[in-house]
């Protein structure tokens, strides 16, 4: 992924303080990168959270802050924060049950918070969709921004869905 692409992609985030961005990734440093900048400038939250321990270390060694993450644990919460956009930049098959992982990341998620799922090239926007869909998410749309990627935006929409995750 390029620079450019991903500021013309945060140029979405209105120009608010106290914004909160949760991210889970294991790949990609240079968009981690830029959105930890972004906070900074904009006296925005992010919180970066990475399932892979080498991807991890290579994060830190960037400066970027970083927590270890388990995508099997019970809740995404982090401190009963909710969050405005969530960034999910992972080998998607290491998602086992989306219809569970959709449901965590929805529960972190503000009314009327955006999700930015970041694809394979070769990744079937329609199955995805069907999945957001089914996870109660509206407004799904793809994002033609960058070649490395397929891009698709989802929200949460005020009071839809309400989920109990046992």
């Amino acid at each position: 992924m390029k620079r450019e692409p991903i500021r013309k992609l945060l140029e979405i985030i209105p120009p608010y303080p106290g914004i909160r961005i949760f991210h889970i990734s294991d790949r990609e440093v240079l968009l981690s990168e830029e959105i930890s900048d972004f906070c900074e400038e904009r006296a925005c939250e992010y919180d970066l959270m990475v399932p892979d321990p080498q991807f991890l270390q290579r994060v830190k060694s960037e400066g970027i802050e970083a927590e270890a993450f388990d995508l099997k644990k019970q809740r995404y919460n982090k401190h009963a924060k909710l969050y405005d956009y969530v960034f999910v930049t992972l080998d998607l098959s290491k998602i086992t049950d989306w219809p569970l992982f959709l449901k965590k990341i929805y529960m972190i998620m503000k009314n009327a918070a955006k999700l930015l799922l970041f694809l394979p090239k070769d990744a079937s926007l329609e199955q995805y969709e069907a999945l957001l869909e089914a996870g109660n998410f509206v407004a799904i749309n793809p994002i033609d921004i960058c070649n490395d990627y397929r891009l698709l935006s989802a929200q949460k929409m005020h009071g839809w869905g309400i989920y109990d995750l046992k």
